[in-house]
């Protein structure tokens, strides 16, 4: 027989679709698929119009509400420009590859090198297995001896070569990522746009998930496409020159043309992939972000009891995703169908029709002689692997516009963050070149000069109008007005977070920003994560230092604020988040420190102040005086006037007035003078205090006068003698942790919690997977007696039966191409489902008695709870539900097959086969690495570079007057360089590992599969002489080859088993400690059963209780004190002395170590420290932690029983508490129904005075007030305390202002930080 590259087609062969039975199957195939596409296209079409008729009437809500919640409701904001995803496509792969470098070029090359030798490979092994059928059908042991050794040596070198290709494209991924990540940042830290984007913008929600989540998943997946393509090419480049070389072009021709036929019906037809998954990730995103905000404000929401709010947003975000990706689920499994059909099944069969007549007639038909029939089974295998390979090839390329589609939904978002971000890093300078005709531009002096300057906010309020002032150096300004007024704003102009829009400013330095010559202290302190000598020199690095910073020169800079001993609780190389270690009032010193370690000309003090004494205020002010810095300070409190020279006082509607003491002059613009004139308004009245007492007070007498008190004090208790403080040992509190348990109970743990019930949804979920493998067992099963019976047919020359057998095969495609969608999407709606029952199950325990709040600050674990919650389960639950599809699968075909290996092998073959399993899982588990704690460690870092970008977006405006950007950037690059090298080492890991791992799995069982096929044919009894002999010998050895490989695979996937329970175990440890400390948290072991008691009495009481904190630093002790109804308690002491740690654990928030607690059980309303707006409208600011419903039901009980008018009862008093606090602009500005970002919208002061806001709506019996007003107006804060004492609320503050006195009639003051404490009865 000749060879088969030799082999020409027949005239016949050569016009094979002449046949009329051919054409008409053909024919009628394409007329079914037709017929298929078009009736679920119609059913799609029907589904889009009813979704479009409904989603039409909501699409203007759901824009205003997403809108809303970006703060730029009801604003003119840049519209979005709606560009191709194709298009952001090729401008990112067109970048990648650009800035590939050397590393990627070569990781490229590698990949097209490793395609083709894979190819080579696979073509080899197609050629000798083929002549192995041969050799083990004619028996010859030496001839198969040889090709089986030639056979495992192949097998090797493509495990080799697969592996490496992964590893290739991993690689290739990370340097995509590392590309874009450091692309995205270089804008993104340029100029601000950090902040600008989150809070000037507006057009891009959540920044921080395009770079923490959309990038790696874009590069992921498109490296794994490139992979994919490329070895698609090759496969199809060698397969059509095989195929050309031994038959006819036509071949290929019309494979060509069926691919691509079914490629276009199936792209018409597509769903628009790439919007749901954009789609996916916002929503995403969302989710995620609000997880991360309730872990930044977890203590204000814990003091406010904000849990069941926080968990109505967390679920109401967290549902959103949930239904959009059932949808997405669902044109998954219906456009798999589909696609499945016609490329993979359907496919595979119009390939066996187009090669088959070779073989019932022309030069492929097989001789008479055993020899020739041997031939032409080698043959017939060799061409079967060709023309499958050529299509799974041409189906993969064909497919590859439906992955494009996805990645083009990464991409938009991706390329819209790029776009966004150059436009904002460029605004600089193009409002210089287009504006400088209209002097609307900044220049560089030794003074600072605001010429006819409009301050602008960018949801287009005017704050402040035609300003002009000059300050010279040496001078010092003092800014005042209500809160709101404009004076941050001011200097987010000067500083160029805001743009310009009208006038001329005239200062020190170079560009629009502030800089060395002006340094800033912010309204809200900000600590960066590092060193105490990093908080000093920020937002300088050690590489930027002149003149480095020793450790006298850090005593020195401590000392000057009080903070020096910092050097004794920390050690100078500890890396430190001081945001969580230091009070609010340690942060505003360590903030002013800063400014003494940098001496600029102009220092920009914005109510940095507000937390410390009054002494220690006025100390900080003669400083900077004697330092030669012109300060611009930003306050209320009139006792700083005596420092400065020139006042600037905003009225908050556009108007000023500056007056001068230096000369006695004062100046305003006309329009001004007559708005003063003729009313003192309420949002007025802070400006108007501050002139007053800047007439009748001089430089000499301003701070004295102030400390004239009208009362007297006298001790009433004080802490134990210091004799007895050192012979008794402080107790110890125990922080929030709990036992490990070992990985076993974790897994039955969290068996638990994910097994459904057998009658419930996912419980019938399970039972389809369980129906459906068994299906695709039964359809493998018969599929690998076709394609024996197949050889049969072609061995004996039945045409009519092979025919026959064609149809049946047509039949079950079509059932596979149902079956087999079917699978893949009840695996992931079971996924879905557990990822619901798991989230749910975390936030039951999350969202319940502060234990948010307890993880984060009292377990003394950095723990990334918010990364494990959003996307740890998701990770989880999508790997296990493929891990149990993936166990129940080849359970069911080891059952099934070995069985049938058991007919046709006997008991030999199914000893074989375990024998097999045992031993290669014994050598997997030797050689494998601990995966587990590889993909744990990742997650974490992919964690923390996460949670750091959302660090920044919080404290984005602080770090913006810093300067601090390249500060922060070299932190998060630092994090991300972290991430990044250790994907890599987990990535070579898995390669060494890989090679093993496939090679045993996938590729060894074949060579098993051929000695046992072998053995069968050397013990086949008959004559084989017959053609019915040989028939039914190849019969039986294709059959046996196809059970037994399928048998192998089934093993297979068992023993890859284990590496992927390794790498579960990672994520299963990670969300299960999280959950053992959750439950620590509800129990709380630490505190005493008779710890805390509800009182009988409407009494708070002390009773020798220690005030400890979780890092073991006793702060008051044996505490004792009473607060009854009518008897107000002030909280005193120097910063971080413990005053905000008595209300935790009043709150209950820390644990008790010794002594007890009585309190109400209900009546005790916290307003925190730092102010803290939740999402939705004004109306949910007043009411928070209630809902509207609640709210509304409250109005019902105190007031009316008519339910219809309660809520315009419920508007109506909170106007009036608006009123009250003086804030009912907001309501004429806003809305009751805005939903902006309320946090970016309102200053420190309105925050502050919302929370109060809150307390009078609540009226409760006590009111626990942690230095909730310090940055709002003396007069006011006077005016909100009067509020509270004609309500009968009797409040506990905590606060630095003498003013407050009057109005408690206790003061405990603690001394020192260190026990001492004194409680005082105060005598007005």
């Amino acid at each position: 027989m000749s060879s088969l590259q030799l082999l020409q087609l027949t005239e016949r062969g050569r016009n094979l679709l002449s046949s009329r039975r051919r054409t008409l199957a053909v024919v009628s195939g394409a007329l079914l698929a037709g017929g298929t596409l078009a009736y679920t296209q119609s059913g799609r079409w029907n589904k889009q119009q009813k979704e479009n008729a409904c989603s039409d009437g909501n699409a203007h809500t759901g824009t205003k509400d997403r809108n809303g919640q970006n703060g730029i409701d009801g604003k003119l904001v840049k519209p979005r420009k709606k560009k191709s995803g194709l298009k952001s496509l090729h401008f990112l792969a067109a970048i990648l590859l650009k800035k590939i470098g050397p590393n990627g070029s070569n990781y490229l090359l590698g990949l097209i090198i490793t395609a083709v030798l894979r190819t080579a490979v696979g073509h080899r092994l197609a050629k000798v297995q083929g002549y192995l059928f041969r050799a083990a059908f004619l028996r010859r042991v030496p001839t198969f001896t040889h090709l089986i050794i030639e056979n495992l040596l192949l097998c090797f070198l493509q495990s080799t070569i697969y592996q490496t290709s992964k590893y290739l494209t991993g690689s290739l991924g990370l340097r995509f990522k590392k590309i874009l990540t450091d692309l995205v940042h270089a804008d993104y830290f340029e100029n601000m746009v950090y902040y600008k984007i989150s809070h000037v913008d507006h057009r891009i929600s959540n920044p921080e998930q395009r770079i923490a989540s959309d990038i790696p998943k874009f590069c992921s997946e498109l490296s794994d496409l490139v992979q994919d393509d490329l070895a698609a090419i090759a496969e199809a480049l060698i397969y059509i020159w095989r195929l050309c070389s031994y038959a006819s072009p036509k071949y290929v021709l019309w494979i060509l043309a069926y691919v691509i036929g079914a490629g276009g019906t199936i792209r018409k037809f597509s769903p628009a992939f790439g919007k749901l998954k954009s789609m996916e990730q916002q929503l995403e995103g969302e989710y995620r972000q609000v997880h991360s905000r309730l872990r930044t404000h977890a203590e204000s929401v814990a003091f406010y009891g904000g849990e069941n709010r926080e968990a109505s947003h967390i679920m109401q975000r967290f549902g959103a995703l949930v239904k959009h990706l059932n949808v997405v689920l669902h044109e998954n499994w219906w456009f798999g169908m589909i696609q499945d059909f016609l490329l993979k099944y359907l496919g595979a069969t119009v390939g066996v029709i187009l090669i088959i007549e070779p073989f019932f007639a022309g030069n492929l038909r097989p001789e008479s002689s055993t020899l020739g029939r041997a031939e032409m089974l080698s043959n017939l295998r060799y061409h079967t692997s060709v023309i499958i390979s050529l299509f799974q090839s041409l189906g993969t390329l064909s497919i590859s516009s439906r992955r494009l589609n996805i990645l083009s939904g990464y991409a938009n978002r991706i390329h819209e963050l790029l776009e966004v971000s150059r436009e904002l890093s460029g605004v600089r300078d193009r409002l210089m070149t287009q504006n400088s005709s209209a002097a609307n531009y900044i220049s560089e002096a030794n003074y600072i000069e605001f010429s006819g300057v409009k301050v602008v906010t960018p949801s287009g309020n005017v704050l402040v109008d035609d300003l002009t002032l000059r300050l010279e150096s040496g001078s010092n300004l003092l800014i005042t007005g209500p809160n709101g007024s404009g004076k941050s704003s001011l200097f987010r102009v000067l500083g160029g977070l805001w743009p310009l829009v009208s006038g001329h400013i005239v200062k020190p330095g170079v560009g629009s920003n502030l800089n060395k010559e002006i340094f800033y202290v912010p309204q809200r302190p900000y600590t960066a994560v590092g060193t105490l000598r990093d908080q000093l020199i920020y937002p300088l690095t050690a590489d930027q230092e002149t003149e480095p910073l020793n450790y006298s020169g850090m005593v020195d800079l401590l000392k000057n604020v009080d903070l020096e001993y910092l050097l004794e609780r920390y050690p100078l190389d500890k890396e430190v988040n001081w945001g969580d270690e230091l009070s609010l009032g340690e942060q505003q010193r360590l903030g002013m420190a800063r400014l003494f370690y940098h001496k600029p000309k102009f220092a920009i003090l914005d109510e940095c102040t507000s937390a410390v004494t009054i002494d220690m205020e006025e100390r900080f002010c003669k400083r900077v005086r004697a330092m030669g810095t012109s300060c611009i300070t930003i306050s209320h409190r009139p006792a700083l006037v005596a420092f400065h020279e020139i006042v600037l006082s905003l009225d908050g509607e556009g108007g000023w007035n500056v007056q001068d003491n230096r000369n006695g002059s004062s100046f305003s613009p006309e329009v001004e003078v007559d708005v003063l004139k003729s009313s003192e308004t309420d949002r007025k009245s802070d400006a108007l205090t501050v002139q007053r007492a800047f007439v009748t007070s001089t430089k000499g007498n301003a701070s004295s006068k102030l400390k004239k008190q009208s009362y007297s004090t006298e001790v009433i208790a004080s802490s134990p003698s210091m004799e007895i403080e050192h012979t008794v040992q402080a107790p110890i509190v125990t922080q929030l942790k709990c036992s490990p348990r070992p990985l076993p109970v974790r897994v039955a743990a969290m068996s638990q919690i994910l097994v459904p019930k057998l009658f419930d949804k996912q419980g019938g979920q399970l039972l389809a997977v369980a129906v459906l493998v068994f299906s695709r067992t039964w359809i493998s099963d018969r599929i690998a007696s076709l394609n024996g019976t197949s050889v049969k047919y072609v061995l004996e020359q039945d045409k009519a039966a092979f025919i026959r057998l064609t149809g049946i095969s047509v039949l079950q495609s079509a059932a596979n191409s149902i079956v087999s969608p079917s699978l893949r999407n009840l695996t992931s709606r079971i996924a879905l489902g557990w990822r619901i029952r798991m989230t749910n199950h975390l936030l039951q325990y999350y969202l319940k008695r502060n234990a948010f709040y307890k993880v984060f600050n009292i377990s003394g674990m950095n723990m990334d709870a918010d990364q494990r919650i959003t996307h740890d389960v998701e990770k989880l639950t999508n790997d296990l539900a493929g891990l149990v599809t993936g166990m129940v699968k080849p359970l069911v075909d080891i059952l099934w097959f070995t069985w049938r290996m058991k007919l046709l092998s006997g008991r030999r073959g199914v000893a074989i086969l375990y024998a097999y399993m045992f031993l290669g899982l014994g050598f997997l588990r030797a050689v494998s690495p601990d995966f587990g704690d590889l993909a744990n460690q990742e997650q974490e870092l992919e964690g923390t570079f996460r949670f750091m970008h959302s660090r920044l977006r919080t404290h984005a405006e602080s770090i913006a007057f810093f300067g601090g950007g390249s500060r922060e950037k070299a932190m998060i690059d630092a994090k991300f360089t972290t991430w990044l090298n250790h994907s890599k080492v987990l990535l070579r890991k898995k390669w060494l590992y890989g090679i093993f791992d496939d090679f045993v799995t996938k590729q060894l069982p074949h060579n098993v599969t051929w000695g046992l096929s072998l053995l069968y044919a050397l013990e086949h009894k008959g004559d084989r002489a017959l053609t019915s002999t040989q028939g039914e010998l190849a019969h039986a050895l294709r059959f046996l080859a196809s059970v037994v490989s399928q048998s192998f695979i089934a093993f297979g996937d068992i023993l890859e088993l284990h590496k992927k329970f390794l790498e579960l175990s990672g994520g299963i440890n990670r969300i299960f400690e999280l959950e053992e400390l959750l439950q620590a948290a509800q129990s709380n072991p630490a505190v005493p059963s008779d710890a805390i008691k509800a009182a009988s009495e409407e009494i708070i009481s002390f009773r020798n209780v220690d005030i400890v904190t979780p890092s073991q630093k006793l702060l008051a002790s044996q505490l004792s004190c009473d607060v009854s109804q009518g008897k107000s308690l002030l909280v005193t002491g120097p910063n971080g002395s413990g005053k905000s740690s008595i209300f935790r654990v009043l709150r209950g928030l820390w644990p008790i170590a010794s002594g007890r607690l009585t309190k109400p059980s209900e009546g005790i309303f916290n307003v925190p420290q730092r102010p803290y707006t939740c999402l939705g409208t004004l109306r949910d600011q007043i009411i928070y932690p209630l809902s509207r419903e609640e709210a509304e039901l409250k109005m019902l009980s105190h007031e009316t029983s008519d339910k219809s008018a309660a809520s315009k009862m419920l508007d109506d008093h909170l106007k009036m508490i608006l009123e009250n606090v003086r804030l009912v602009y907001l309501l004429e500005r806003e809305g009751w129904d805005a939903t902006p970002n309320w946090e970016d919208i309102l200053s420190l002061g309105e925050q502050q005075r919302l929370g109060m806001a809150r307390l009078f709506f609540h009226c409760p019996k006590y009111g626990i007030l942690d230095e909730c007003t310090n940055a709002t107006s003396v007069d006011v804060e006077e005016h909100l305390y009067r509020l509270a004492t004609n309500m009968g609320i009797t409040v506990i503050t905590s606060s630095q202002r003498p003013a407050l006195i009057p109005f408690h009639s206790l003061e405990l003051k603690l001394i020192d930080g260190e026990g001492k404490w004194k409680l005082c009865a105060i005598h007005q």
